[in-house]
């Protein structure tokens, strides 16, 4: 399944869907004038691709998206693919190393959500649920932020987050929610196994029913003045403390 086309915009971002998923995109405008090494690469993929490319002496996107920094290209794509959570985790039952998934209950800063997706690709997350109703959608904006990693990773969208984490947990996945007023720190909880995260919104964290479904509420230690982190932040935190943690368990073994 798909989610309507998109503009995508910014050196990295196009770069990075020319080589991953090039047969993705539609068309690709390029502001005359704006000469660098790697704008020429983007065009170079582009006539490669046999892309539909176009030049332009001033790019005007849609006035919807307001001010944005393009650096001079803006490339129109399909949409992003998403998948159902069945075959989500039909995916994952050939894996030999146990997966993490991330569950974002509520994340509605686009930049937030962008973020994440890059520093989930990174932490080597196995896929994303996001709520149909309760998230930023797959925007522009998010795919700039994210710098091509969501051609890497599976993202599937929910109805209920909360009937989605009771599926999780029938098919053996623990789950994990952050909350600042958890008793356990994530120093002191073992992440082994199938892992899911559940992060919330960036106001009022994790929705009661969601919350209700986490086996374990995990706390990052604040040890300063300010509270807490960024929703974005606190994701990277902890993934990679579970990255620290496998990567660990895999040296040990002999």
């Amino acid at each position: 399944m798909t989610i309507a086309d998109q503009l995508i915009w910014g050196i990295h971002a196009v770069l990075e869907q020319l080589h991953s998923q090039p047969r993705q995109v539609r068309d690709i405008t390029v502001q005359q004038g704006k000469g660098s090494v790697k704008l020429q690469e983007i065009i170079d993929l582009a006539r490669q691709h046999n892309l539909r490319l176009r030049f332009e002496p001033r790019l005007k996107p849609p006035s919807e998206l307001g001010p944005i920094n393009h650096q001079g290209v803006i490339a129109r794509v399909q949409s992003v693919p998403t998948v159902v959570l069945e075959d989500l985790l039909a995916g994952l039952a050939d894996r030999q190393d146990p997966p993490v998934l991330l569950a974002l209950d509520s994340i509605q800063d686009p930049h937030n959500l962008g973020a994440i997706i890059r520093s989930a690709v990174a932490a080597g997350v196995a896929g994303i649920l996001l709520p149909k109703d309760r998230s930023a959608p797959l925007s522009g904006t998010v795919a700039k932020v994210a710098v091509g990693a969501l051609a890497h990773l599976p993202i599937c969208m929910i109805t209920n987050l909360a009937t989605a984490l009771q599926q999780l947990k029938e098919n053996g996945f623990w789950i994990y929610g952050t909350a600042g007023e958890a008793a356990h720190s994530i120093y002191q909880t073992d992440f082994a196994g199938k892992v899911c995260l559940v992060v919330g919104g960036e106001g009022k964290g994790m929705r009661p029913l969601v919350r209700e479904q986490c086996d374990h509420l995990v706390a990052i230690p604040m040890h300063g003045p300010v509270e807490s982190l960024n929703a974005s932040v606190a994701t990277a935190v902890v993934l990679f403390e579970m990255v620290r943690q496998r990567e660990a368990a895999r040296a040990a073994k002999p």
